[in-house]
């Protein structure tokens, strides 16, 4: 029986669509804040349900390498899309469609100095297995 789930990615093209440069220095001084740092050269960064890729796009402003990943397709597509529009290379910014339940896929990814995964682990519908991995 296939799984009905929400498509977020449609929700995040049309969001990217209206992305501008205010709300994109909005992400970053957020990324800041909650980090308690102004620079993240040197940085891992693992984003678990990247959505729009917005906070990924963040953490390579503030000099990170990113990884995102999204079980959704199209989100992870939307994410592809922001790279592409502000032409950031594969070797700070790599997007896969992944899902962080599938515990060989995320074991496969390695080690990250930061994970990010905001409003995310909770929809899973296996929130200690989400944790867990």
């Amino acid at each position: 029986m296939e799984e009905k789930r929400f498509s977020f990615g449609k929700n995040w093209l049309s969001f990217i669509e209206n992305l501008n440069e205010d709300r994109i220095n909005s992400a970053v001084e957020s990324l800041k804040e909650m980090l308690g740092e102004n620079n993240l050269s040197g940085r891992t960064f693992l984003d678990i349900g990247c959505g729009s890729g917005l906070f990924s796009l963040a953490a390579v402003r503030l000099g990170a390498k990113a990884f995102s990943f999204d079980y959704d397709g199209q989100s992870a597509a939307c994410a592809a899309e922001l790279k592409k529009k502000f032409n950031i290379n594969d070797e700070l910014w790599k997007i896969e469609q992944g899902s962080v339940l599938d515990s060989n896929y995320m074991s496969s990814l390695g080690i990250f100095d930061i994970v990010y995964s905001w409003g995310v682990l909770h929809h899973t519908g296996d929130m200690g297995t989400a944790i867990k991995n």
